[in-house]
């Protein structure tokens, strides 16, 4: 009986087989059991099998290139009715102002000491004159000025706030959208090269001073010269000190708002006696997070001390500094005044009078110069960049000096000093406009090349060009797996059941007569 059984159901199963494959809707596999010939069935039976490895290999390629997170970028113009005003920052190119450091008399020592004057003289001497036999022909401006900034940042924060140029001294004129401005919109930090540097728009609630500032978002709906920012700054290059600052002007530097600026790096060079005008176009860039190749962050679990000192957001180059200052702490011992450091970290402001820590931040001063720091900094996932367009034009003008003298001798100071003479007032003075050339954006986006839709779209498509195989054709397998595993739990059960059953007459042993047989 367990025989017969078996045999019904291989039948039950090759029938089942054959009649799902024999009537399924896949291409050329129900051929295969139509041909009567050997040679056709053979033909056919080797079609379907490369067809079917073609399909595969095809689909096993483009699931590796799925899971390699290709992307691609997408550039759009935005057009927008109003747009946010960037943070713009400005810098006085003279950080000391020269008066201060005459109050100062460690501070002027140090300046004697530092040897810019004679580092200047040597550099020019020999430029001159290659034969010049000076000691240190090879000093150059860079080093003597780095000897005096070192003695200048080891200040505390409030005295080298007073030495350096104040906004309210600065600041005459300021006008945004056709409103006046002033002082209380901007807020203030130490830059080691620029001294005091004043940010416009930058929408935190105070400066490092302390001091309240306005943090309501600036917009601007209207695109052009008169509907930007007007400013008119007093440089004082009567307070430049000669042998540090070779050049006159203001540094301005236009970025987001949660971005930290750094005008020794980027920015540009407004000059004084001139009106510059500067039309910028915004860039946004949207970046793709990990796993694809951009692999940029929003600062998650990254240490940055701009955050901590200033409020700032990430970018990769507050993180490259903050790598920078981590290892001059970790393998000199000190915090470098280049950088940003932690207030509640206990490490000194480097020396640079101590030969062992100049040696020691000099060499992570060429490894941060040169990239060459093991460093985490991948690229903020969202960042906004400004294209700029400069251009300039005498101010103030002949026709209007005589009445911009007459507004310094009411302003009072060190400006009525000068208002006499045209020469001291276009020395002295600087005029910059910063504007939107247009009310829209260009808007660059990191897209996926291959999404989940489109790597199952893909395959699909394969599938159906090489076997013919559909949503449907995966039913109609799907439906014979059902039948076939409904099948051997059937015959599961039946085995069950005839072991279970046990019949006394056969299973009991049958017992044995013994036959006498009796002679007659």
């Amino acid at each position: 009986m367990t025989v017969l059984d078996s045999s019904y159901d291989a039948k039950t199963l090759r029938k089942l087989c054959r009649a799902i494959i024999q009537n399924t809707s896949a291409h050329g596999i129900p051929n295969i059991f139509r041909s009567r010939h050997w040679l056709r069935r053979l033909v056919w039976l080797s079609f379907v099998s490369l067809a079917l490895f073609c399909a595969l290999w095809q689909c096993t390629e483009m699931v590796m290139t799925y899971y390699t997170y290709p992307s691609h970028e997408k550039i759009m113009l935005i057009s927008s009715a109003k747009l946010k005003f960037p943070a713009v920052t400005i810098c006085n190119l003279n950080s000391v102002k020269l008066s201060a450091i005459k109050r100062s008399f460690a501070m002027a020592t140090s300046l004697q000491d530092s040897g810019l004057e004679l580092t200047h003289r040597r550099n020019r001497s020999h430029s001159m004159n290659m034969s010049s036999d000076y000691p240190d022909e090879n000093v150059q401006y860079a080093g003597a000025f780095n000897r005096f900034a070192s003695e200048f940042n080891q200040l505390p924060d409030e005295q080298k706030i007073r030495m350096g140029h104040q906004l309210e001294e600065m600041l005459i004129f300021c006008n945004f959208h056709g409103q006046e401005c002033n002082s209380s919109f901007f807020s203030a930090f130490i830059n080691y090269k620029f001294g005091n540097c004043y940010t416009f728009n930058s929408q935190k609630g105070s400066d490092f001073k302390g001091n309240p500032v306005s943090t309501d978002p600036l917009n601007t709906t209207k695109a052009g010269f008169m509907y930007g920012l007007h400013l008119e700054l007093f440089i004082q290059q009567i307070e430049y000190v000669r042998d540090m600052t070779h050049s006159a002007g203001i540094r301005l530097l236009i970025h987001d708002q949660l971005q930290m600026p750094f005008p020794e790096d980027e920015g540009v060079n407004v000059p004084p006696g001139a009106e510059t005008d500067i039309g910028m176009m915004k860039v946004h860039i949207d970046r793709l997070k990990t796993p694809y190749g951009s692999q940029c962050t929003d600062g998650e679990n990254i240490k940055n001390f701009y955050k901590d000192n200033y409020g700032s957001g990430y970018t990769r180059e507050a993180c490259k500094r903050t790598c920078a200052q981590q290892n001059i702490m970790e393998n000199c011992g000190c915090s470098h005044w280049e950088f940003a450091y932690p207030k509640d970290v206990g490490f000194p402001k480097c020396n640079l009078s101590n030969i062992v820590v100049r040696d020691c931040v000099k060499l992570y001063e060429f490894k941060f110069a040169h990239d060459d720091l093991i460093c985490h900094c991948p690229l903020q996932c969202k960042e906004d960049m400004y294209e700029l367009t400069v251009s300039g034009s005498q101010w103030p003008s002949t026709a209007f000096i005589e009445n911009f003298a007459k507004e310094l001798k009411e302003i009072g100071g060190q400006m009525k000093d000068i208002a006499e003479n045209p020469s001291l007032i276009r020395d002295n003075f600087v005029k910059v406009v910063v504007y939107f050339k247009q009310l829209n954006f260009e808007l660059i986006e990191e897209e996926p090349s291959m999404t989940e839709i489109t790597l199952i779209s893909n395959m699909g498509g394969l599938v159906g060009l090489w076997v013919g195989f559909s949503v449907c054709t995966l039913a109609e397998f799907f439906e014979l797996f059902l039948d076939i595993l409904l099948l051997f739990i059937r015959r599961c059960l039946r085995t069950t059941n005839h072991e279970g059953y046990k019949n006394p007459y056969v299973q009991k042993q049958s017992p044995i007569y013994l036959q006498k047989t009796t002679k007659i």
